[in-house]
């Protein structure tokens, strides 16, 4: 089978797919048989894939161990505690049915890992703050009023603004509820047309990237 005859089956199961959910999702009330299967199967590809995924990880971790190549350790280290949360689950999930129910894993997802993911989510706010001083210079006019915003709102979620000036509060949620809303619903409008164009060009086969090839490449 030539490569071109590939990419246009490929090309076909994937818009043969979509037209059916969408007439599933838009035209009947409930969903019907094969909606339902649609979505099953695309639950069971998933979980195929994300499996994929794994071993394809301590595949390739695994030949940086065997290399010694630069910083081996910290592929080791991932390899070894991957193994571990994994045997962990599994005798949790096959003694009763919940991964959970082992001690060891349960104390693993709630001390290092939501710690972990709680203190990786607390490192944006530097970024933030460094992105927002970028931003708040009063270089203008328009800047100066992102500026004064920035601030009245910083204050309104702040106990110190109501203490400063007691309607601190009333005009920040004026600007949350008639400057943030509108605003926040202009850019899901714009994200939506531009998801529908994405769509489009992936059901075209305009869009190598969802297909997996490189754009230029032959």
């Amino acid at each position: 089978m030539s490569s071109i005859f590939q990419k246009q089956v490929v090309y076909l199961v994937t818009a043969v797919v979509v037209i059916i959910m969408f007439i599933d999702f838009f035209f009947f009330e409930t969903s019907t048989w094969i909606g339902e299967q649609g979505q099953t199967w695309g639950m069971v590809i998933y979980n195929i894939a994300l499996g994929l995924g794994a071993i394809r990880m301590m595949m390739s971790h695994g030949r940086v161990i065997q290399r010694r190549s630069s910083n081996w350790q910290y592929s080791a280290m991932l390899v070894a505690l991957f193994a571990l949360t994994l045997i962990l689950g599994l005798v949790g999930y096959l003694s009763t049915g919940n991964p959970q129910s082992n001690s060891l894993y349960d104390w693993i997802f709630t001390n290092p890992y939501v710690s972990l993911d709680a203190t990786f989510y607390a490192m944006t706010g530097f970024y933030v703050f460094s992105a927002a001083y970028r931003a708040f210079r009063a270089r203008n006019l328009d800047a100066a009023l992102l500026l004064i915003a920035g601030c009245i709102v910083l204050l309104t979620n702040a106990p110190i603004g109501e203490v400063i000036w007691n309607q601190i509060p009333i005009v920040g949620r004026w600007f949350l509820d008639y400057g943030q809303v509108p605003a926040m619903r202009t850019f899901t409008i714009v994200a939506a047309f531009g998801m529908l164009a994405y769509g489009l060009r992936a059901l075209l086969g305009r869009e190598k990237g969802y297909y997996g090839e490189v754009a230029g490449a032959k």
